[in-house]
């Protein structure tokens, strides 16, 4: 009996231990609780900007070639030392100036001694000519020296002409492409010499757009641009051309339509043979619901937006998850199809950082955003 009373002590005094333990984690769990109450709500700051109806023009993009509307490849015609090159690399140079001379020293010779020899012939078809109209010489004389004088103003002429395909001008006023030759240089027929390409302020844009789409119309506005621009075709860099032909059939092995725009490049710079983005407007303008392109987050469910709910008490905003369907960017905004309205609040800039139910405030006032709480119900 004795031994009992001291295991009943015992554990009585241990059951009183392990109830105060208990007792004093309950209390500390109820003042971490009613801490936890007294802070704020966890909460983020984001911009935001209203869904706004715009107007859309339905488009595609496609590959297009600068072409420039005056260039040439220039040649050697005939074989030859080269005597003087009066051009740079890179030169802008006029039409008619002298770009490379040949060395014309035989045929210069040439020429001086077949003009000697069309002198003689015509001073000699002169005198028979006087002679013939007293029939003191044959009418067979008289062709004769006719026939040597034309000869002779034959040969002049062909020299002449060799002449001139040995002293190559620029046909135009035209920025000559990089060379490498110099005086003494020999140059067989045919050599390439140099690329000139004109000084238009404007430039071809050559384009080809599937059989399937309606054909353009000769004055059609089109969207040019870099490809290597971050903003694309529709971006600050782009350029506005018109269509000013179209081929009259189409392409046996693309089935497409080859379409040619004017780019005016005043103050801009398209160099010809490289490759741009073009944008080629395919349907009617419609109105569409647009969102800023920074709105849209994804998902493995698809695209979604934060749409912004007021919440009075809390004195700011609930993110709402909003699902959407989206259609092409035009700039810096996204078509929507489905899934807001006209009106409808989104966060935009610092979205990413919201969740479902989450408390927000708005940071920053951005072009669309709303001066006025949407009043639209929590659920």
């Amino acid at each position: 009996m004795k031994n009992l009373r001291k295991w009943s002590l015992a554990i009585a005094v241990i059951l009183v231990i392990i109830g105060a333990l208990v007792a004093y984690k309950v209390l500390d769990i109820k003042s971490e609780i009613a801490e936890l109450e007294m802070q704020p709500e966890y909460s983020e700051s984001v911009e935001a900007a209203r869904a706004e109806s715009i107007a859309f023009t339905p488009s595609t993009q496609v590959l297009g070639v600068v072409v420039a509307p005056q260039k040439l490849e220039l040649r050697s015609e005939l074989a030859g030392r080269i005597q003087d090159v009066r051009f740079a690399s890179g030169e802008q140079v006029s039409k008619g100036q002298l770009l490379i001379q040949m060395d014309i020293s035989e045929e210069l010779a040439q020429l001086n001694s077949a003009k000697a020899r069309a002198e003689l012939a015509k001073s000699t078809n002169k005198r028979i000519a006087s002679l013939r109209h007293s029939n003191a010489v044959s009418e067979e004389r008289y062709d004769e020296t006719l026939a040597e004088l034309r000869v002779a103003e034959a040969e002049i002429a062909l020299l002449q002409a060799t002449i001139e395909k040995k002293t190559l001008r620029a046909p135009f006023d035209a920025i000559a492409g990089i060379h490498q030759f110099e005086a003494g240089q020999y140059l067989e027929e045919n050599t390439f010499i140099t690329t000139l390409v004109g000084l238009q302020d404007y430039v071809w844009v050559d384009f080809s757009l599937p059989q399937f789409y309606n054909p353009l119309p000769v004055g059609a506005q089109v969207s040019i641009a870099s490809v290597s621009g971050s903003a694309g075709a529709t971006g600050a860099d782009a350029l506005e051309a018109q269509i000013i032909a179209r081929n009259s059939t189409i392409s046996s092995d693309a089935r497409s339509l080859q379409y040619r725009a004017r780019v005016e490049t005043s103050g801009f710079s398209l160099i010809p043979n490289s490759i741009v983005s073009v944008l080629v407007p395919v349907g009617q303008s419609l109105q569409k619901v647009a969102v800023p392109s920074v709105a849209i987050l994804h998902s493995a469910a698809g695209p979604y937006v934060y749409r912004l709910i007021a919440d009075e008490p809390a004195g700011g905003y609930r993110a709402k998850q909003q699902p959407v369907t989206l259609g092409q960017q035009v700039g810096g905004k996204t078509i929507v199809e489905s899934g807001l309205a006209d009106g409808e609040q989104v966060a935009a800039a610092g979205a990413f950082k919201l969740s479902d139910g989450l408390l927000a405030y708005i940071s920053a006032t951005a072009v669309g955003v709303a001066s006025e709480p949407s009043t639209e119900a929590l659920p």
